[in-house]
């Protein structure tokens, strides 16, 4: 996030608002050429070579077309989007679109393992690899929005290479095998349910990107970004091994609901504080961290900190209709979802930024109503555990939130800079939550219990004593 804050710092929201119109391009036609058959090596009981050469294969051709496809539309596409200068960078970073197509089959075999080490070990490297290596000092040559294309290049390249190193899976071509019908099945059906969330997830910023300047396009993108980035990793991890462990107690249905609503209690415990907190001092944050070119950023951070944290809950509740053998339920429940976003974006988008924020919010709440409620048709859940699950998160978020902003205002008043207000808010709201989660009854659910357990084994000694101290409901 630092190298972020320091590209920001020195490109601008025109520049970044550039690269954001690529990257939405992007994102939505990886999808395509990621197809979803990948998806299914992490489900499968037993997955052979065959399985193997099948995904890759058809990863690197649909992957090639894809990114063909891309290059020969970036005309239509700028224009479009209104920004003649979008045309050659949508070019050039087509072939990200290829590289992801390349990455899926090993990572996905990672996910599979559990080995999470060396799925972050590669994320780390690329991301240094590409942006502090290699963005940081093409944009302080003036290379303007190209910095920021490089490193995308570069961040996934690296990243492949650490990932198949971890593998090694054979890449000799299959086009067809007894099994290749249920892969491509599957992926169909996982392809149609991320095309539908990523709608969901994205349409604004297309809409946003028609409607308004790059300037304001790279103000709403960087916002999002800041607060996304971190949820989004965590999700990307978190999600996938959810999904490998609870399918081993598939048919251990209370047992099941019994681990959700843990890693939702725990999850709530921890992000709804932070992001409630974020939205309360939002204008002296991206003051502190961008500085006074990004200031009208800070009422698009306020709304989109309280959606953020919905977006998790979301990820969280989607493996349970797959581990359901449901994963076509999603795709149900979520197309009307993405018919209504497309629909309220477009309207907020006739009013102003700050209106398709505000927006967002609703939004990711209807969403993620909406998966539960999918969700409580094949497992035993019932909004009354929802809510004994998440109270205590709710009420810390509350309580952090209103010292944090009256420390704000109180700072404000009386001249201090703002990156100064922002360590003084940060510290005052971090000692009353960590005082709060350690003395208040009840705070902590019952259903957080043996998480916390097997989380202390796992933490170094002075760690791991602390959160076997903390108070949990019986």
């Amino acid at each position: 996030m630092g190298t972020q804050i320091v590209l920001a710092r020195i490109l601008g929201p025109e520049q970044y608002g550039l690269f954001a119109i690529a990257a939405v391009v992007i994102g939505f036609s990886g999808f395509f050429s990621d197809v979803g058959i990948a998806y299914g090596l992490i489900q499968k009981q037993d997955v052979s070579a065959h399985d193997l050469r099948f995904v890759f294969t058809w990863q690197l051709i649909i992957g090639t077309l894809v990114s063909a496809a891309i290059v020969l539309l970036s005309g239509p596409i700028a224009a479009f989007f209104g920004e003649a200068k979008a045309q050659e960078i949508v070019s050039v970073l087509a072939v990200v679109c290829l590289l992801n197509a390349l990455m899926a089959p090993a990572q996905n075999m990672l996910k599979r393992e559990l080995n999470i080490r060396r799925i972050q070990l590669a994320n780390i490297a690329g991301y240094v690899g590409g942006y502090v290596a290699v963005g940081v000092p093409l944009a302080l040559s003036g290379a303007a929005v190209w910095a920021l294309v490089a490193s995308w290049i570069v961040q996934v390249s690296i990243t492949l290479l650490i990932l198949y190193a971890g593998v090694r899976h054979p890449l000799q071509p299959l086009f067809w095998f007894v099994g290749g019908g249920q892969l491509m099945r599957y992926g169909g059906t996982v392809l149609i349910t991320n095309i539908t969330n990523w709608v969901i997830g994205n349409i604004e910023r297309v809409v946003i990107g028609r409607y308004f300047a790059s300037r304001e396009i790279g103000l709403y993108a960087t916002s999002y970004n800041l607060i996304n980035g971190p949820v989004s990793s965590l999700l990307g991890v978190v999600q996938p091994v959810f999904f490998s462990a609870a399918s081993r107690i598939a048919d251990q249905r209370e047992r099941l609901v019994e681990v959700y609503l843990g890693i939702v209690a725990l999850t709530a415990l921890v992000v709804l504080p932070l992001f409630a907190s974020v939205s309360a001092v939002a204008d002296t944050l991206v003051l502190a961290l961008y500085g006074a070119k990004w200031v009208e950023a800070g009422v698009l951070l306020s709304p989109l900190s309280l959606a953020i944290p919905l977006l998790l809950f979301w990820g969280l509740t989607t493996p349970l209709l797959w581990i359901g053998g449901a994963p076509e339920r999603e795709f149900r429940v979520q197309l009307p979802m993405a018919l209504l976003w497309v629909a309220i974006s477009w309207a907020a988008a006739q009013h102003s930024l700050e209106a398709v924020a505000w927006s967002v919010v609703l939004l990711f709440a209807l969403r993620f109503a909406l998966i539960f409620f999918a969700a409580r048709q094949l497992l035993p859940i019932s909004f009354a555990g929802l809510w004994r699950a998440c109270r205590g998160g709710l009420l810390l978020a509350m309580i952090c939130a209103s010292i944090a902003a009256a420390s704000d205002g109180w700072l404000r008043a009386e001249g201090l800079p703002a990156f100064v207000r922002l360590l003084i808010d940060a510290a005052l709201a971090a000692a009353v939550y960590l005082l709060l989660l350690m003395k208040l009854p009840g705070i902590i659910p019952g259903h957080c219990g043996e998480l916390l357990t097997r989380l202390a084994a796992r933490c170094p000694a002075p760690l791991g004593c602390w959160l076997g101290r903390l108070p949990v409901m019986g």
